[in-house]
């Protein structure tokens, strides 16, 4: 090509699921019939896990789902619950309660895994001509699948969600996912490979855009070929006032990121006091189709916000001698409640299926924020946590 080749490359760490509520579970155990009180995601494997664990018929184990405090894929495990089973098998007719501690809860993690990518692409004068990503991570499905059951055939696709089929009309567009060998044994996180995905997506194309000139917004709604996903990054345009300006001391950034079949745009609003980053405001906007439920709906969308830019700021999950480092929240750093900032969100119905509202607001914030932080500064942050990079008014 004669146009000018930009390279990037991203890093991602190991993340803890750490939900306020610890992993528990409530079981009472007789030679015909095994009772469980848990909030589970995975009831069936509950179920025949503990029919295996104990030799009863599967029909005699009764699992009572409860609802939960917290889980972001952790209770996509049953270890927890196996444990209280043989507990409880050694004193038969009396129920038993195991609730981990904290300690306990972070140590016996899997984490979502630590990922890298590179990305290679071309501008030539204004336009972004190149697009190529490779992204390399621990596969989810071998090793949380491998637990449960066996791992399925085939590839992960979970190793480039949120990025090999985002709608933007590049010419030349590849996107490629490598699984690793297995290190620590990891689970499904909160939007699962689009979680990091995501981030290594739009900050990339974030590169190439302001490298070819162009307002990052508005180039994502030229290159941007399907409808539904340009009326959300209009909407975000104009619910975030885009085009109006700011203070000499704030700046904007934006992301995208289409996953679990639903569009999320997120404009960072952010001010920089004394060297260091204050996030003011965020904006979503997004398409899920009709929303049956306005008020729950709301705290899904705010919520994943919210997790996901504590995330994006402060939390690593490291390891020495096989072991997690941190095990309480002095040391896995959450979002502060006077750190929250406002978030607005707006809500389209065009999509023409029914999607979920739990996951898909959690990956276009990371690299929100990251963009902002370059509009403000100039300087690429490529790795998260971005604490390591900058300071943040806590």
């Amino acid at each position: 090509s004669d146009g000018t080749v930009i390279t990037a490359e991203y890093r991602l760490p190991y993340l803890a699921h750490a939900p306020l509520e610890p992993l528990n579970a409530t079981v009472l155990y007789k030679p015909d019939r095994l009772d469980i009180w848990t909030g589970t995601q995975i009831p069936r494997f509950v179920q025949t896990h503990g029919a295996q664990l104990t030799g009863l018929a599967a029909e005699q184990v009764h699992v009572h789902q409860c609802p939960m405090g917290g889980s972001f894929g952790a209770r996509l495990e049953d270890t927890y619950v196996l444990h209280t089973i043989e507990v409880a098998m050694t004193v038969p007719g009396i129920p038993v309660k195991m609730t981990y501690s904290r300690e306990e809860d972070m140590t016996q993690d899997f984490p979502r895994p630590m990922q890298m990518a590179r990305g290679q692409g071309v501008v030539e004068g204004d336009q972004v001509k190149t697009f190529d990503l490779q992204i390399a991570s621990q596969s989810v499905s071998r090793s949380w699948f491998g637990r449960l059951a066996a791992a399925p055939p085939g590839p992960d696709v979970s190793l480039v969600a949120g990025a090999w089929d985002q709608p933007f009309g590049i010419a030349n567009y590849r996107v490629r996912g490598y699984a690793v060998p297995d290190m620590v044994p990891v689970s499904s996180w909160r939007s699962v490979g689009a979680s990091g995905n995501g981030f290594f997506h739009e900050a990339f194309l974030d590169e190439l855009l302001v490298a070819a000139g162009q307002d990052p917004l508005v180039g994502r709604i030229a290159l941007c070929n399907d409808p539904v996903s340009v009326a959300v990054l209009e909407a975000v345009k104009t619910l975030s006032g885009w085009d109006q300006p700011l203070a000499s001391d704030r700046a904007r950034g934006v992301a995208f990121t289409l996953s679990f079949g639903v569009p999320v745009a997120q404009v960072v609003e952010i001010s920089t006091q004394q060297g260091k980053i204050k996030v003011e405001a965020v904006y979503v906007t997004l398409d899920s189709g009709r929303v049956l439920d306005p008020i729950n709906f709301e705290q899904q969308i705010v919520g994943g916000v919210l997790w996901g830019l504590g995330h994006a700021m402060y939390a690593e999950a490291t390891y020495a001698d096989g072991m997690i480092e941190q095990t309480n929240f002095h040391q896995y750093r959450p979002l502060r409640m006077q750190e929250s900032p406002p978030v607005f969100m707006k809500a389209l119905e065009n999509n023409t299926h029914i999607r979920g509202a739990g996951e898909p607001s959690v990956p276009p914030i990371a690299p929100a924020l990251a963009n902002a932080i370059f509009a403000a500064t100039g300087e690429r942050v490529r790795t998260l946590p971005l604490s390591q990079s900058v300071s943040f008014v806590g």
